[in-house]
């Protein structure tokens, strides 16, 4: 039942979104206005219900509240749009037989590959791809401290006393599903799921927005998915090195090969670094699932506002409007609609949210027009909240240091390690930009401001781990995509055999080495135990035993049992905290000192600014 009411009350969220999109995008199919309406819906539904929680808690009153908020805005929006008009759009459904196969495959895949992030055995609690065995204790731990630790204002659950700056609001949603009744993998799969098929939609959309190109916009998906460097060289060397079959060398693969620290070419140096959207962001790092689809159509919104409407042909309700500032155009309400996105976005990814205002400067001076005026009025008035609520961290002293290489290169040349991570990726883009007959002067002048989701992470650091810059790389990835996707496309639409050809191998050299992860991650070999039955029972234990506030001094181990508990912890895994850019040494000695023995004193730690609420709190 409590899946069954979360699906509810997702599908309520979704349909809200997609009526909205009535209001913004006059012409578009169906499948794009849910793919729009299933992000926006449940990213609202996130945001409602945080909000309602705060002055009542998790509990019934504010998830009662939540679904009458968007039970009423349904029903508003139905009695003004009118059921004729809904019926009329829900009929443009732009599917054929092909496109529907097309759909389903992405929805086996991402089925398969969601269901395995919780799975329960005998034994305990596993998860898959191998990524998510560091990461997900960490959700978790929010997770649970919004379900069953009352962490309402949201304190650090693995920092205790210090206020909790993660975009979490996808961990809210999750916790919120629990309280509604569902269980741990719905709970994940639910909105795992819907999010990740509708950002499928929407990179296709969004490649067929700006180029009008249906082969370009069926690869882009796949290119962004499987994205992968060179690394697929070390796949034929191993397995020419064994005497197994393919299929039981693919079920059992040594290691990954898009992100290792083995070399990629049997003469160089240059570490595989690139990563895989599906393995090392999409399902680890679960804000990416409001991120890169926000982004996705904040891209498409000001290439309708800057470059459909920006050639001089405007329509007839643009030109009647076009000299009043408070008029709604299409093109403002396009850039209004990307400046309520982007000002939803620091609470539910704050590289996602860095991303887009880097761009969106050089974006105006290149498209200089009053209309941006809708695009930055509600991105200051939603996202100024946001952003002084997360200021005040110690993540501020890791940030803007210059990096002596670019990103993760190391001692290699970057030249040769962006060769080697994703040189056909960048070949491909260079030749879209270059030649008239892939792109126009218009469609490269677009592009110009998303060189900075390239050149930043790549000159300075955006996180205590240089690593993490990939959260603004691969923005640039998204953003890049739909060139690279009709490079391709124009080469497969050739007579010629050998254009086809070409396309087709620089497909798989595109793809191969993340397909081989994405195929890792759903083998055995990335099957691994991240709680046993018996933590499970004294999470429940001490649920049972302690009150929701209670404060647990643990060993500092990344999956300790405290994660599931929903229990604030005096310090969690170092490893996590030095990602966030927290200074625990304080902290660490204390918690040193008391398992040793020793006598905790407060004075230690009044430095740490959260001497008040812990001093209080402690009881050793």
């Amino acid at each position: 039942m409590g899946t069954l009411f979360i699906i509810s009350i997702t599908l309520l969220a979704v349909a809200n979104g997609a009526l909205l999109t009535l209001r913004v995008i006059e012409k578009t199919q169906a499948p794009t206005r849910i793919a729009i309406g299933s992000v926006f819906g449940i990213a609202a539904l996130s945001w409602a219900a945080f909000l309602t929680a705060l002055p009542w808690g998790l509990n019934g009153i504010s998830i009662g509240a939540t679904i009458a908020i968007f039970a009423i805005g349904l029903t508003i929006q139905i009695r003004f749009i009118g059921r004729a008009r809904i019926i009329a759009v829900l009929r443009q459904c732009g599917l054929s037989l092909g496109g529907g196969a097309y759909y389903a495959a992405w929805a086996a895949l991402l089925a398969w590959l969601f269901s395995r992030v919780v799975m329960f055995y005998p034994d305990g609690m596993h998860t898959a791809p191998m990524n998510n065995y560091g990461d997900l204790p960490f959700h978790f731990s929010a997770i649970t401290s919004f379900a069953y630790g009352e962490n309402l204002p949201p304190q650090n659950p693995i920092f205790a006393g210090m206020k909790f700056t993660y975009p979490f609001l996808i961990d809210f949603l999750t916790a919120f599903f629990i309280r509604c009744g569902a269980d741990w993998r719905s709970a994940f799969f639910v909105e795992n799921f819907a999010l990740a098929l509708a950002l499928v939609r929407l990179i296709e959309a969004l490649t067929l927005k700006i180029f009008n190109n249906i082969t370009a916009a069926r690869i882009a998906p796949v290119i962004f998915f499987f994205n992968g460097g060179l690394g697929f060289i070390n796949f034929f060397r191993e397995f020419g090195a064994q005497s197994d079959g393919l299929s039981i060398f693919l079920w059992r693969m040594p290691k990954t090969y898009t992100m290792n620290a083995e070399l990629a070419l049997a003469s160089s140096n240059v570490p595989m670094r690139w990563g895989n959207v599906f393995t090392t962001l999409l399902i680890p790092q679960r804000s990416m699932l409001f991120g890169l689809p926000f982004v996705a159509m904040i891209i498409a919104l000001w290439w309708m506002a800057v470059g459909e409407r920006g050639t001089g042909r405007l329509d007839e309700e643009e030109t009647r409007v076009s000299n009043r500032l408070v008029a709604l155009s299409p093109r403002r309400r396009c850039l209004l609609a990307a400046g309520i996105l982007a000002g939803l976005l620091p609470m539910l990814h704050a590289h996602g949210f860095f991303s887009v205002m880097i761009a969106s400067a050089p974006m105006f001076l290149l498209f200089r027009s009053m209309d941006w005026v809708a695009f930055f009025a509600p991105v200051a008035a939603l996202a100024a909240p946001q952003a002084w609520y997360l200021s005040g961290t110690q993540v501020r002293n890791e940030l803007f240091k210059p990096l002596g290489k670019w990103w993760e290169a190391g001692d290699s040349n970057p030249l040769l390690f962006w060769a080697v991570n994703a040189g056909i990726f960048i070949l491909l883009l260079i030749a879209a930009l270059l030649i008239r007959k892939i792109t126009s002067s218009r469609q490269a002048l677009f592009y110009l401001p998303f060189t900075l989701w390239f050149l930043v992470p790549n000159l300075v650091s955006l996180a205590p781990w240089t690593w993490d810059n990939i959260k603004v790389l691969v923005y640039w990835s998204l953003a890049t995509a739909p060139f690279v996707d009709v490079a391709l496309a124009y080469l497969f639409t050739r007579r010629l055999i050998i254009a086809r050809g070409l396309a087709t191998a620089l497909l798989i050299g595109l793809t191969l080495s993340g397909a081989l992860d994405v195929t890792r991650a759903l083998s055995p070999v990335e099957n691994v135990e991240i709680f046993g039955q018996a933590e499970l029972e004294v999470a429940e234990l001490l649920r049972e035993k302690t009150p929701p506030r209670a404060l647990i001094l643990h060993a500092p181990i990344h999956n300790s049992v405290v994660a599931l508990s929903g229990r604030q912890s005096v310090m969690g895994y170092p490893g996590h905290l030095w990602t966030h850019g927290l200074d625990y040494s304080h902290r660490e000695l204390d918690v040193k000192t008391i398992y040793k023995g020793g006598n905790f004193t407060c004075a230690s730690r009044c430095d740490e600014g959260v001497c008040g609420n812990l001093c209080t709190s402690f009881s050793y």
